[in-house]
C-alpha cells in the first residue's frame, strides 16, 4: 500500500517552522530546570544492564547532584521478532533522521538501501535531513514519497559525476605533472640535468597542493554545517538516528613500482656528492610531507562531532562499502585514503550507542543496523543554580569496576539559532530564498551583521554554469534574496547555495534539483 506522506521530508518543516517556534520558546525560558544527561556503560565493548540509580554518581562542575529521575532506556528504528505483539501496539513515538551519504560512487546497491529505507523504516510522521558532500539535499514541498526516492536517486548521482569529474581532473593533472618529471629527468626535454632536484620539488608540492584542494572540497568533514544541524534537531522531541553510508573515498597515489617512483629513488640513490645529497634529503622532506597529508585523524573533528551528538542524544549507526572505482595508469592506483575517517566514525557509534557495519551489501547492513539494540541510562537533575548561560561540566561516575562510562560531560542551555537558508522557490528562470538566524551586533550606533553567500548551479550534464559570491549587510530579522537566470536555457539544473555568519561563524548549505 502506497505511503502518505502527509508531514515531512520537507526541509521547511524542520527547519523552519519547527526551528522558529523553539527560538520564540527560548526567549521565554530563562531558567534550566532539569538537566538530563544520557549515560552509556560498556565492560570489554558489551553494553552493561541492570545498573540501578543507586549505581550511579552525578557531579555537576565537582558538585555531587541528586539524581531526581532514573531511567534505562531500549530503543531500536525496527522493532526485532522477539519483541512481543502488544508491543507493537503502544503509540509510535516522534522520530528524527539523519542521512549521511558519504559515498564516493552511486551504484545499484546504495539505490536498493535507498529504497528499503523510505519504504520499510520511513513513517509519515519521521523527520528528516539528508547530507551528502557537506550538502543538504533539499526537496520541495508537494511530492510524493515515490518522487523523493527518485528526486534524491538522481541527486545522488549528480554529485557523484561531479566528484568523479574531480578525481579524473585531479588524476589528469598529476599525470601530465609526471610526465613532464619523468621527460625531465630522462633528460628528453630541454631542462639542465643539474636542476633535477628542482623538477622533482616541483613535482611533489604540486601533488600536495592538488590533494589538499581535493581533502578539503570531497573529504574533510564541515564540522560548522554539522553543527548547526544538530543545534537545530535537538530541542526536537522523539527519538534521533543518524545514519552514515561511508564508502572509502579514493584519491591516485603513486605505484612503489611505476616508472615516477623508480625514477626518482634510482636518481636519490645515485647522488653522491655532499652537495647532491643535501638536496636528496630535501625532496625527503617532501615525500614525507605528502605521506603525512594523506593522513587524516589530525584533521577529523571526531571528538567534537561525538559530543555534539551524545548532546543531542543522537545514535549513530556507520555503514561501511567499498568503492568499486578503478584507474588504468603505469604509475598511480586509486587508493582508499579515508580508512582513518573510519576509525573515527566507528568511534562515535560506539559512544551513542549505534554499531559499525563493513559490508559488501549495504541493504543487509542497513537491516542489520535497523534492529540494533541502543541501551543507555538517563539520569536527570534540577540544578541549584538554574541560569542558562551557567557552564555546567558533568562527571558521572558508575560502582562498578571495569567499565567504560560514556555520558554528556558539558551541558549548554538554550542556545542562539544558526543562520538559515529557508523559502526557496524557483522557476520561470529566477531564484528566491530567505536567510534568517544570523547573528548581530551593535557598532557605531549601528546594530548589524555580515554573511557570505555563495550560489552556484549546474546543468544537467554537471557542467558548472554560474558562480558567484557575495558578503551581504544584514539589518533586519530577515533578508530576502532573489537572483535572474536570464541567460540560461530553461531547464534542469542543480543549486548548491552556501551561507556562512561572519559574526557566529555559523553555517547553512542548501541543494536541490530545481527547473529554471
Amino acid at each position: 500500500m502506497k505511503k502518505s506522506f502527509a508531514i515531512l521530508f520537507i526541509f521547511f518543516l524542520l527547519f523552519s517552522q519547527n526551528f522558529s517556534f523553539s527560538q520564540e520558546k527560548a526567549k521565554q525560558e530563562v531558567r534550566v530546570i532539569a538537566v538530563e544527561v544520557p549515560v552509556r556503560v560498556l565492560q570489554n565493548g558489551q553494553v552493561v544492564k541492570g545498573l540501578k540509580k543507586e549505581d550511579f554518581e552525578l557531579f555537576e562542575n565537582r558538585v555531587s547532584q541528586d539524581i531526581s529521575t532514573f531511567k534505562a532506556i531500549s530503543k531500536r528504528i525496527s522493532p526485532a521478532q522477539e519483541i512481543l505483539p502488544e508491543r507493537l501496539k503502544a503509540p509510535l513515538k516522534n522520530r528524527i533522521f539523519v542521512l549521511i551519504f558519504n559515498i564516493f560512487d552511486y551504484n545499484e546497491f546504495v539505490g536498493e538501501a535507498i529504497d528499503y529505507f523510505f519504504k520499510d523504516i520511513f513513517r509519515p510522521n519521521d523527520q528528516i535531513v539528508i547530507l551528502t558532500e557537506d550538502s543538504i539535499l533539499n526537496v520541495e514541498k508537494g511530492q510524493s514519497l515515490s518522487d523523493i526516492i527518485l528526486n534524491l536517486k538522481e541527486t545522488l548521482k549528480k554529485f557523484k559525476v561531479i566528484s568523479t569529474f574531480s578525481i579524473l581532473r585531479a588524476y589528469q593533472e598529476l599525470s601530465q605533472e609526471g610526465d613532464r618529471l619523468l621527460l625531465a629527468l630522462k633528460g628528453l626535454s630541454e631542462t639542465s640535468q643539474s636542476d633535477w632536484d628542482r623538477e622533482i620539488l616541483k613535482f611533489y608540492e604540486d601533488y600536495l597542493r592538488i590533494w589538499l584542494e581535493y581533502k578539503k572540497q570531497f573529504i574533510t568533514p564541515n564540522f560548522e554545517l554539522y553543527k548547526g544541524i544538530i543545534k537545530k534537531i535537538k530541542p526536537l522531541e522523539g527519538e534521533k538516528w543518524a545514519i552514515c553510508f561511508q564508502q572509502r573515498e579514493m584519491f591516485p597515489k603513486l605505484k612503489n613500482e611505476g616508472s615516477i617512483e623508480t625514477e626518482v629513488r634510482r636518481l636519490l640513490e645515485t647522488k653522491l656528492d655532499p652537495q647532491d645529497r643535501a638536496k636528496a634529503r630535501q625532496i625527503q622532506v617532501k615525500q614525507y610531507e605528502l605521506q603525512r597529508a594523506f593522513d587524516l585523524t589530525g584533521n577529523f573533528p571526531g571528538g567534537k562531532l561525538r559530543d555534539l551528538l551524545i548532546e543531542a542524544n543522537v545514535t549513530l549507526h556507520l555503514l561501511i562499502l567499498k568503492s568499486l572505482k578503478i584507474l588504468l595508469s603505469q604509475d598511480f592506483v586509486l587508493s582508499e585514503v579515508a580508512a582513518d575517517y573510519e576509525n573515527c566514525y566507528r568511534q562515535i557509534s560506539v559512544s551513542t550507542g549505534g554499531t559499525s557495519i563493513l559490508s559488501s551489501n549495504i541493504l543487509e547492513a542497513l537491516k542489520e543496523a535497523a534492529v540494533k539494540e541502543d541501551f543507555h541510562y538517563l539520569l536527570v537533575y534540577s540544578p541549584e543554580d538554574s541560569s542558562v548561560q551557567k557552564e555546567r561540566k558533568i562527571e558521572v561516575k558508575v560502582k562498578k569496576e571495569g567499565t567504560d562510562v560514556i555520558y554528556l560531560k558539558r551541558f549548554i542551555g538554550k542556545e542562539p539559532p544558526p543562520i538559515t537558508i529557508t523559502d526557496f522557490q524557483s522557476g520561470f528562470k529566477k531564484i528566491k530564498f530567505n536567510l534568517r538566524n544570523y547573528a548581530r551586533v551593535k557598532t557605531e550606533g549601528r546594530v548589524h551583521g555580515f554573511a557570505d553567500v555563495k550560489i552556484t548551479v549546474f546543468d544537467d550534464s554537471s557542467n558548472k554554469v554560474f558562480s558567484e559570491g557575495k558578503t551581504l549587510e544584514l539589518i533586519k530579522d530577515d533578508i530576502l534574496i532573489s537572483l535572474n537566470f536570464n541567460k540560461l536555457r530553461p531547464g534542469h539544473y542543480f543549486i548548491i547555495i552556501e551561507a556562512l555568519d561572519r559574526i557566529s561563524n555559523g553555517k547553512d548549505v542548501f541543494s536541490s534539483a530545481i527547473k529554471l
